[in-house]
């Protein structure tokens, strides 16, 4: 059980989040409004019955039952203001946990798919990124998700559409399920990014194997690895990893729930990061899991982590970041500031 003082360094501490889904995201109160005003009929009426039918879907079928409801929770986003709005949510959202600094994946294909043009989803987006700062002070970057379900084709036509908005977008991941959809199938799309100078991430060794990872990191090129669990039955792969300083945005909750680990106490996490693995914890798709302190408690009390190794994984999500390094002078003062009042000064770090 965590102590009074774990809670409120949890609560209060400045977070930075690199792995979160808009389309996995949208508040289930929110789908339910904008389903009333764009006309669009979702299986249930309620946030309770939502719930319950989105847990049922990744019960029975994993990662593939995450982008069923994905794909249902986003049908409700027909105009530029519905975007904007389900960003603004995540914002407030974000300020009231005192995530400072948010990555955002957006899988355009998803809005494609139902003919959405890319101006009316990546005009939402942008007028988002400008209020999050100005209405709540939380940076918005933002990371283009190719699914790796769909033709290389379509993906490399969306990265190079991305070209466009270069002055919104920082990078590109790669993301849905990795049996039989290997990294390299991909890999003309981040040939594409780095040529434009994205930064480049990828979902690997998830519901994959290692070699997914080994093939991002060798052969796509990657900064980050997304989850990246599977890398822990590899000890030369963490070898790899700390030596050349590679994060992995983990997502302990998800994983648990999404079956790529079978419990907290069978989690990679203290593997890693006893390994000298950068690692960091984001929520992947808070409204199946947690939301970002229930995430760090959850963590922190089930995988047995120390004050320090949690304000260790924090900061990794600041330093890391695509543009988060900025942030750690300010973290690390606050950091200092906690444990000198007097209410924060036991022993037992």
């Amino acid at each position: 059980m965590l102590t009074e003082r774990q809670k409120r360094l949890l609560r209060q501490i400045p977070k930075a989040e690199n792995h979160i889904h808009i389309e996995g995201s949208i508040p289930w109160d929110l789908a339910l409004q904008l389903a009333e005003r764009n006309h669009v009929e979702l299986p249930y009426k309620t946030v309770e019955q939502m719930g319950k039918w989105a847990m049922e879907m990744i019960a029975g079928d994993g990662l593939n039952g995450f982008m069923i409801c994905d794909r249902t929770f986003n049908s409700v986003c027909l105009h530029e203001q519905d975007y904007e709005d389900v960003v603004l949510a995540l914002a407030k959202n974000d300020a009231e946990q005192n995530i400072i600094y948010q990555e955002l994946h957006l899988d355009y294909p998803l809005n494609e798919e139902r003919g959405i043009p890319i101006e009316v989803v990546m005009e939402g987006y942008r007028s988002a990124q400008k209020k999050a700062k100005e209405l709540y002070g939380v940076e918005i970057v933002y990371i283009g998700g190719l699914d790796r379900t769909l033709p290389s084709e379509q993906c490399l036509n969306f990265v190079r559409q991305l070209e466009n908005y270069r002055d919104m977008v920082a990078g590109i991941g790669m993301d849905c399920e990795e049996r039989g959809h290997p990294c390299i199938k991909h890999l003309e799309s981040y040939r594409e990014a780095k040529r434009q100078g994205f930064f480049l991430t990828a979902h690997a060794g998830e519901d994959g194997s290692d070699r997914n990872i080994w093939d991002a990191l060798l052969q796509l090129q990657v900064d980050r690895i997304d989850h990246g669990c599977r890398a822990a039955e590899k000890p030369e792969l963490m070898q790899y990893l700390a030596e050349h300083d590679i994060l992995l945005a983990m997502c302990p909750y998800g994983n648990v729930l999404g079956g790529a680990a079978k419990s907290f106490e069978e989690h990679p996490f203290r593997t890693l990061l006893h390994a000298g693995v950068p690692v960091s914890i984001s929520t992947d798709d808070p409204p199946y899991c947690l939301t970002m302190i229930e995430e760090l408690e959850t963590d922190m009390e089930k995988m047995h982590l120390t004050e320090q190794e949690m304000i260790r994984v924090i900061r990794n999500g600041f330093a890391y970041g695509i543009d988060g390094k900025k942030y750690l002078p300010m973290f690390d003062a606050w950091v200092k500031a906690f444990y000198e009042k007097p209410e924060n000064m036991e022993d037992g770090r």
